[in-house]
């Protein structure tokens, strides 16, 4: 054998124990399939469109059973305007999941994460309307029929942290709710006392079309923010007010986003487990499902804290999904698969189980470690 040849067969091999050691490990996902049969348990994680083909997507493929692709999904891709489809970073989802044997909980609601031409201070009731209800059917229509895709996310941040409907602001680039300009239907305070007498036509409206179209669907009302009773009792009306007009809601979400330092903009690192734990054996009573959608940790760059804070902020939630499965369907799935700068704030980094390089972290172990023990 030449110099060439065996540098060759060398190289080779090094490729064969690297794609053994990274594919032959035992996946979170190799657990969930082995332990928990019963299908009440699902662990997922996000990731972008650009990212597949890439290291990123192969180890979402590997390691997790269901994905919610970020933003790919949104009306601010698929339906910015009242011209404009896109479908091609969807349908790639779609795809991918096919492949790879995933299952898919489309984060697609009718948002604050929605195009500037919605935001616009010049559209007109009518528009916004219409083009919301355009973008929902079509949805809708378009992945009812997909036996990969299992979740729809309907409405999503509809509720400020001060238990206050989200509403419209100036501007076309702030964060802000413009569906709610379309207007709202009154509600009975004595049966609904946490909706101020009103619910905004926009979530009724979304509700009426997954139900009809996404019939094939479960149906997900998300939320982020704390565990402020402000907020959940809201969402609790809400849900009530929804099923008694004959509108499906199958689930709510907990986004989970975690927020360490002076500056919060979510949930503190000290989030109540036993509101959590309320809330999930609330959900599963009222026959929903309960969805850890997008959990992360947001730290300064100056003051990240330690591994060991990063692992019991993760752990406390996780933990608990694991603990309420027995009650009835709970999902979790992780916002980041790896550590990255915060997408806007350069002061913040945001922590995820595996390291800048895709080098899986303590967190991934003890993700593992927990599963394997839960009882």
């Amino acid at each position: 054998m030449n110099k060439s040849t065996l540098r060759q067969a060398s190289t080779l091999c090094l490729l064969l124990f690297c794609c053994l050691s990274f594919y032959g490990q035992e996946s979170i996902r190799s657990i969930v399939e082995t332990k928990y049969p019963d299908n009440k348990l699902y662990v997922g994680a996000t990731s972008m469109y650009d990212k597949i083909g890439s290291k990123e997507a192969r180890i979402l493929a590997h390691e997790f059973s269901y994905t919610t692709p970020a933003n790919d999904f949104k009306q601010g891709y698929i339906h910015p305007d009242l011209k404009t489809w896109r479908w091609e970073k969807a349908d790639a989802w779609i795809k991918f999941a096919q492949t790879h044997n995933q299952l898919i909980r489309i984060h697609g609601p009718i948002s604050p994460q929605c195009s500037r031409w919605a935001k616009n201070d010049d559209r007109t009731h009518v528009e916004l309307l219409t083009n919301m209800s355009e973008y929902m059917t079509e949805l809708c229509r378009r992945y009812n029929d997909e036996d990969v895709v299992v979740w729809m996310d309907v409405v999503n941040e509809t509720v400020s942290r001060d238990g206050t409907w989200k509403t419209a602001r100036p501007g076309n680039n702030t964060w802000e709710l413009p569906w709610e300009a379309i207007g709202y239907v009154k509600a009975d305070e004595k049966k609904y006392p946490h909706l101020d007498g009103k619910v905004p036509v926009y979530i009724i409206r979304a509700f009426e079309i997954a139900t009809k179209e996404a019939s094939n669907k479960k149906l997900v009302i998300n939320q982020h923010g704390s565990m402020s009773p402000l907020i959940w009792n809201k969402i609790k009306d809400l849900v009530q007010y929804l099923r008694d007009h004959e509108y499906r809601v199958d689930g709510i979400g907990w986004q989970a986003h975690i927020s360490y330092g002076r500056d919060v903009e979510w949930e503190s690192p000290e989030v109540s487990i036993q509101a959590l734990k309320d809330l999930i054996s609330w959900s599963h009573n009222n026959k929903l499902e309960f969805h850890v959608t997008e959990c992360n940790i947001h730290v300064p760059v100056n003051d990240p804290g330690t591994e060991q804070e990063h692992i019991a902020t993760y752990m406390n939630i996780f933990n608990t999904v694991l603990e309420m499965r027995h009650s009835g369907v709970v999902t979790f799935n992780l916002w980041n698969i790896k550590d990255v700068p915060h997408y806007k704030n350069k002061k913040k980094l945001v922590i995820a189980p595996w390291d800048a390089t895709l080098k899986p972290k303590s967190i991934y172990y003890e993700m593992k470690k927990a599963l394997l023990d839960s009882k």
